[in-house]
């Protein structure tokens, strides 16, 4: 009996693996690695990474390409944010593409 416990216990004591990014509309989120490339950058950028978090979960593109934009343009940017910026950019190009809600009026 203590050994088929035993035996239970051993796929547990594994290696685990990192959790997979989370998908949103077919598209791998990755404002997790944007807030963790900008976590030590100005409160201005830190500010607009917010807003990108905000317009992706309200679907508001807009506003997170404007931000995105703004991040992109911000003097002194490392290689890493450079290319997070890109990807994010190019993912939230993609979320408004699949988007099919009408614009309030």
């Amino acid at each position: 009996m203590f050994l088929f416990a035993g035996l239970l216990a051993l796929p547990g004591c594994g290696k685990q693996k990192p959790p997979a990014a989370p998908v949103q509309h077919g598209v791998t989120d990755l404002l997790p690695k944007l807030r963790q490339a900008f976590a030590t950058a100005s409160p201005d950028l830190q500010q607009a990474v917010s807003e990108v978090a905000m317009g992706v979960r309200y679907a508001n593109y807009r506003s997170c390409l404007a931000a995105l934009n703004k991040l992109a343009r911000a003097p002194g940017l490392t290689e890493p944010q450079q290319k997070i910026v890109g990807e994010v950019t190019e993912q939230v190009k993609q979320l408004a593409s699949k988007d099919n809600t009408p614009p309030a009026r």
